[in-house]
């Protein structure tokens, strides 16, 4: 029911001061009907900047995101997941977990809802496909549809028909269910291991002039190998992924500091000024500082 105003006093700013376009609506259900049927709590349509971080744990709710455009990242229950076009978690807020974009630009739209055995529906998917599936183009469409119409039920100021909201919720499960069912080119166990190790070398290691032979022989693999686990996981090479870390750890710094453009360039592993100017104007489509100025003007 109703879109949130995010010109109200009270609203919390956390979310819609770090998105480039934000929609979000909310309901709370009560009484028997929250516990037969799914409800919605919380629905949007995101598009972020390249501050948006959601980092938590203990959120009563399942969360089903949809990426439709730009590249994100999960973390949970130990893993890493790419979110880029297609890209649909479903996850339990309960437990820890944190998703951010690994550039300016990420576009998703999700739902946090409950209700109706939604226990029981988010382990057997745990079990049996994982927190994250890829759809193809066909899926995608449908489940932006269901996600579209669900957007605009809730914006209404009080829901009509619970039952009918209810059936849409459960036909994005029913429809990740089939997925699951039919998608055997699952991605192995052992590349999402491996590329959380070289992963979390990267992260530790980014500011240093580390090279693809160094992240390969952290995880103890030949450099085609990494190769390999990496472009099974993300669908790029390693050393595109440690350029896109670096570049948004270069944005937080360009914002939320008052360093140089020089030193910022040292501190992310960037050879020189030129390269990591280079670089970012190659990816962000405007210079480090043209990028430091918009940002701080919006």
């Amino acid at each position: 029911m109703k879109s949130e105003n995010v010109r109200d006093p009270l609203y919390p700013h956390a979310e819609a001061d770090n998105c480039l376009y934000f929609r979000r609506n909310r309901d709370v259900l009560l009484g028997p009907l929250s516990d037969l049927l799914f409800h919605m709590t919380y629905a949007g349509h995101y598009i972020c900047g390249s501050h948006y971080h959601i980092k938590r744990e203990r959120f009563p709710s399942a969360l089903l995101l949809l990426t439709l455009s730009g590249t994100g990242e999960l973390r949970y229950r130990d893993g890493v997941y790419p979110l880029e076009r297609g890209a649909c978690m479903l996850i339990d807020t309960r437990e820890r977990h944190e998703f951010y974009p690994l550039a300016e630009g990420w576009e998703f739209k999700y739902l946090h809802f409950w209700g109706g055995g939604t226990p029981g529906y988010l382990a057997y998917m745990g079990q049996n496909a994982g927190p994250v599936q890829t759809l193809d183009e066909g899926e995608i469409r449908r489940a932006e549809a269901v996600l579209d119409r669900i957007l605009d039920e809730t914006e209404k100021e009080a829901i009509g028909d619970y039952p009918a909201l209810s059936c849409e919720i459960y036909s994005l499960l029913t429809l990740l269910m089939s997925h699951g069912h039919k998608n055997t080119d699952r991605r192995e166990p052992e590349s999402g291991q491996i590329i959380l190790r070289a992963v979390e070398f990267i992260r530790h290691n980014y500011e240093r002039r580390i090279s693809t032979e160094d992240i390969a022989r952290a995880v103890s693999l030949s450099r085609t190998n990494l190769f390999e686990h990496f472009r099974k996981v993300y669908g790029i090479p390693p050393h595109e992924y440690l350029t896109q870390y670096r570049l948004s750890v270069a944005k937080n710094m360009l914002t939320g500091t008052s360093l140089s453009v020089t030193e910022i360039a040292a501190q992310t592993g960037f050879r020189d000024i030129y390269s990591f100017s280079r670089r970012f104007k190659d990816r962000c489509g405007v210079s480090p500082l043209e990028f430091r100025s918009q940002t701080r003007q919006r």
